[in-house]
């Protein structure tokens, strides 16, 4: 099986619907996938709680390895406390975002 990654890199809008849609039939067909948010990608994960996305239906689809840089958060102002909810995102350092980038068969970028 092969490990597939999905880099997230767009702010919320159209383009980042059709990667999440993507992320999603990659659960379907049991491929292990994870995704990291960075870039613009972390404001995705901003008030997951109180708006429709369909981000919140990954766990479901057995997407659960869900990864934000902490270097795209610190630069934007944004507190690790305050992303993801309910979902749970790990917050990776430089190094570990190179490393599980390695580990991974596939990268797909948005």
């Amino acid at each position: 099986m092969k490990r597939v990654l999905y880099l997230i890199r767009q702010p919320p809008g159209i383009a980042a619907d059709e990667t999440t849609d993507m992320m999603l039939v990659s659960g379907v067909f049991e491929q292990q996938t994870s995704v990291l948010f960075m870039d613009d990608g972390v404001y995705q994960l901003l008030g997951l709680e109180g708006r429709k996305s369909s981000l919140k239906a990954l766990p479901t689809y057995e997407v659960s390895d869900l990864y934000a840089a902490g270097s795209s958060l610190a630069s934007r102002g944004i507190a690790p406390e305050g992303i993801g909810q309910p979902l749970r995102v790990e917050i990776l350092d430089e190094a570990a975002v190179r490393d599980l980038i390695g580990r991974h068969d596939v990268v797909v970028p948005d």
